[in-house]
């Protein structure tokens, strides 16, 4: 009778176990993909690109566009974390459109609005500004860059959105 009394308590906990458990992983498989790790940009009013994760500017003047692996590790760092790597970037295809202010003590984000052709046949990346709080003791660099198709390479003019 007790080892029954066992056996029935194993076999509940055993359930309750890969029950809770499949949940999990059904949840963790959804959470893993609505995210991509890279965000594609293509509106009307958008040329596409991609936002280069994990790096960041080694200097505060950063040329308008890098089309080379080693002008990027010249200007660029990468921030690599034992979560994500920086994006990949394939030169042959790509290039990249670096976007940087000066240190600050405020938080500040740089965030692309979007990337077109002017009438000059220039590409013009449109970004907006988001500032925090003063961190007081921290100093950042702000920084952000895409990567777009070589198809699209021309000069570039950086515009900030009011």
């Amino acid at each position: 009778m007790k080892a029954n009394k066992i056996l029935l308590g194993l076999a509940l906990s055993l359930s309750a176990l890969t029950a809770c458990s499949s949940g999990q992983s059904e949840q963790s498989a959804q959470d893993s993909t609505a995210q991509p790790s890279t965000s594609v940009v293509a509106n009307p009013d958008s040329l596409p690109y991609h936002i280069a994760k994990n790096y960041f500017a080694a200097e505060d003047s950063l040329p308008a566009t890098l089309t080379s692996e080693e002008e990027l590790n010249r200007h660029l760092g990468m921030a690599t974390t034992m979560a994500d790597k920086p994006t990949e970037i394939d030169w042959q295809r790509e290039f990249v459109i670096p976007v940087v202010l000066p240190a600050t003590t405020i938080s500040t984000e740089i965030l692309p609005v979007r990337l077109k052709k002017d009438a000059e046949g220039n590409l013009v990346l449109t970004y907006k500004v988001q500032r925090g709080e003063d961190m007081k003791t921290a100093e950042i660099r702000p920084f952000t860059a895409i990567i777009v198709s070589r198809d699209f390479l021309a000069p570039v003019r950086l515009e900030e959105a009011n």
